[in-house]
């Protein structure tokens, strides 16, 4: 049985589906506040009664007027009111990333208007309407799902995240190409055209969580996060991709290599995988449902900092983060400047 999202309010649960919610579109040199104004506006030729429509204050303002001029309606609208309803449908998530991410993340479920006004764009509020607006949303979702960087993950949900530091909103993604878990920890609010300092810190089970000294990893999710804070906003995304993409057991195998003496390159080497396995290009969708296309990047790895540039994100600035120097994991720590390009002071790693 196909599973249904049902939609009318814009305020409601997946009410960015409806024409009511607020997404700006701007076609030539004006803007439409929502995809319902300019659909209202296009039943006439007269230019006075579209311009009214179009600086109606709410979407249901835009409604009233329409239904005032009634008997001014163009003779062939029933003829394109569908081909216009397609093309601003289109436009409204075009022009409105977070929307289509929204959109995409919906999957493969049947969308429905429920609405017991309409039997034509919706589905009558009985479900023997024709729910023409349910079926252009999924064929516009059909389109998007293909297309980057909607392709790369899909939003899942979002909640609070109260920590030591302060509290972050904690977003989940999934990674359509793998089914991994993936979070976006953000903190205050993230400004339009600033870029936010962010950290892609990959997951380190061992060093994140059970305080490992083996490593540098958990020093500097701690560091990163305490820094997101002091800047007054920015982004934590939290990627699962433990050791270095070789996965938990695979990661004590390279640890049972290394208490044998091999170097941390060597160690993976030595059971089949690459020094480094992991794969950033999905964080340009992650990126994108944020909305973020600058960013400051806290890395000592040059890796980030290409895979970033290579997907199209703008690293305006590297931001160190040197921590957890200690005698476990000196050597490491070495191993990473000397074998993986990690940049790290002398001083640092003397």
């Amino acid at each position: 049985m196909i599973e249904e999202i049902q939609f009318y309010e814009p305020n409601e649960d997946y009410g960015f589906l409806s024409n009511f919610a607020y997404s700006p579109i701007q076609l030539s040199d004006v803007v439409w506040p929502t995809s319902e104004h300019y659909y209202q506006a296009q039943k006439f030729t007269d230019s006075f009664i579209q311009k009214q429509i179009l600086k109606a204050s709410t979407p249901d303002e835009a409604f009233r007027l329409s239904r005032e001029y009634a008997d001014r309606v163009k003779p062939d609208w029933l003829d394109v009111r569908h081909s216009v309803m397609r093309y601003i449908v289109f436009e409204k998530f075009r022009q409105n990333p977070r929307f289509a991410h929204l959109l995409v993340s919906t999957g493969d479920k049947l969308l429905t208007e429920h609405s017991h006004k309409d039997s034509y764009w919706g589905d009558g509020g009985d479900g023997k309407g024709q729910n023409e607006l349910g079926k252009i949303l999924m064929e516009v979702r059909d389109y998007f799902a293909e297309q980057e960087p909607y392709n790369y993950v899909n939003f899942v949900d979002s909640a609070k995240l109260p920590t030591r530091w302060g509290t972050f909103r904690m977003y989940g993604f999934i990674e359509r190409a793998t089914g991994k878990e993936h979070l976006a920890l953000v903190y205050g609010e993230l400004k339009d055209g600033e870029p936010p300092l962010i950290r892609l810190h990959s997951e380190c089970l061992t060093g994140d969580a059970l305080f490992s000294a083996r490593c540098d990893c958990g020093f500097q999710l701690s560091r990163a996060m305490e820094n997101i804070v002091n800047a007054g906003c920015g982004v934590l995304f939290y990627l699962r991709q433990e050791g270095r993409g070789i996965g938990l057991i695979n990661k004590i195998r390279a640890y049972h290599l290394q208490d044998e003496g091999a170097d941390t390159v060597e160690a993976n080497e030595a059971l089949g995988f690459a020094a480094d396995m992991r794969n950033y290009t999905f964080c340009k969708g992650m990126l994108s449902f944020l909305n973020i296309e600058s960013v400051k990047l806290m890395t000592n790895n040059p890796r980030k900092v290409k895979a970033l540039r290579d997907v199209g994100i703008n690293v305006v600035e590297r931001v160190a983060l040197q921590e957890g120097n200690n005698p476990h994991n000196h050597g490491y720590l070495k191993t990473k400047a000397n074998k993986l390009g990690h940049m790290f002071d002398t001083s640092f790693i003397k």
